[in-house]
């Protein structure tokens, strides 16, 4: 992550609205709509109402089938490949065994088999099967074929361009929006662990809010990865390129926490049963991380502008410190000082990523 992060302003609220709305099902629904529309006036407007249906449905199957603009230009190329290549093998397989339709139906399964078997990644069976199978109503004639072709290759790119232009899903902003749902559950509990006043009922809750969020964000990186990677246009998913790094790592802290937390719940009795000046010890030492951990989730929350941090949350060497105070002889306090470990080296690595332009500006002043 460079420090070209930190110029990321916080959205216009009409902005938020519309990423926001980007990622709910009445966008799908916008957009599904819009591509019936524009997919069969096209055609019809031009004076080739036959390619009507076939133009509307295809742009609305990219639509419905790719939630994403990867996963739309995915499946726009595996359906057009499928439809250029099937459509005219299937006609030649009609055109021989012609008249004996019933022979042509035998060999259709064979060749459709022997196409996918073939080429697996490119051809799936799903979208080959059905052009191959409607070459069967066709028959011998060429326009059907055509109008078929010309409908579904234009069909798909239509609906591959709506995907882009028409409220295109911002991940990045989903992401962002995990990150700080995420870190407002963890400093919560942890702060209940480190005040005393943890109950297991309450852990458990949060365990669960935690854990979805550090699903959930493992998904909204990789759409954003894959789109970054794919898409033609994106200049609403480029103001979080610099932040991939960052959400992944917040991801491994999140999914760490939700272990740790687990063990506090499940272990609860166990670890009140402790030597109280080493619970009291561990407790301190928590409360110095939350504290680290409060200002890396502030910096990260891009709601609000805020000035870029001056020094690091956490250094290695408090973390360090934290835990040679903290001698493990038993089992337990084995278990739960490697957690507060683990936990202090993911901020450790977040204070770094937030930090980058300090290093920055260090090698500059070195540099004159």
């Amino acid at each position: 992550m460079s420090s070209a992060s930190y110029a990321h302003k916080p959205l216009t609220p009409f902005r938020r609205a519309l990423a926001r709305f980007s990622l709910s099902e009445n966008a799908k629904y916008v957009k599904l709509t819009l591509g019936l529309w524009i997919g069969f006036s096209i055609p019809y407007n031009l004076g080739y109402p036959e390619a009507a249906v076939a133009l509307a449905s295809s742009t609305m199957l990219t639509l419905a089938l790719g939630s994403s603009i990867s996963a739309a230009r995915g499946y726009f190329y595996r359906r057009v490949m499928s439809n250029v290549v099937a459509m005219p093998i299937a006609t030649l397989v009609i055109w021989v065994t012609a008249p004996h339709l019933w022979l042509g139906t035998l060999l259709l399964p064979l060749v459709i088999f022997a196409i996918v078997r073939l080429r697996p990644s490119l051809f799936q069976m799903t979208s080959i099967t059905i052009p191959m199978t409607l070459v069967l109503y066709t028959g011998e004639h060429l326009p059907l074929l055509e109008q078929r072709l010309i409908g579904v290759v234009l069909g798909m790119l239509l609906g591959f361009i709506l995907q882009q232009l028409a409220f295109p899903p911002d991940h990045g902003f989903w992401a962002n929006r995990l990150v700080n749902d995420g870190n407002e559950q963890a400093l919560q509990a942890l702060g209940q662990i480190a005040s005393g006043a943890d109950d297991p009922a309450q852990l458990k809750a949060s365990i669960g809010k935690l854990r979805t969020a550090s699903t959930d964000l493992k998904e909204a990186h990789g759409l954003l990865k894959m789109d970054l990677q794919q898409a033609w246009m994106s200049p609403h998913l480029q103001r979080n390129r610099e932040r991939l790094p960052l959400f992944w790592c917040y991801h491994e802290l999140f999914d760490s926490l939700v272990n740790f937390l687990e063990t506090v719940a499940t272990f609860h009795d166990q670890f009140a049963a402790l030597d109280p000046h080493w619970r009291e010890a561990f407790r301190t030492g928590l409360a110095r991380l939350i504290d680290a951990h409060g200002k890396l989730a502030q910096v990260a929350d891009l709601r609000v502008e805020r000035e870029a941090l001056a020094v690091k949350p956490l250094q290695m060497e408090v973390l360090h410190e934290i835990v040679d105070t903290l001698p493990a002889p038993g089992v337990f306090t084995s278990v739960y000082l490697g957690h507060l470990a683990g936990y202090g080296i993911l901020l450790c690595r977040l204070s770094d990523m937030h930090t980058e332009h300090l290093a920055a500006a260090g090698v500059a002043a070195n540099a004159t």
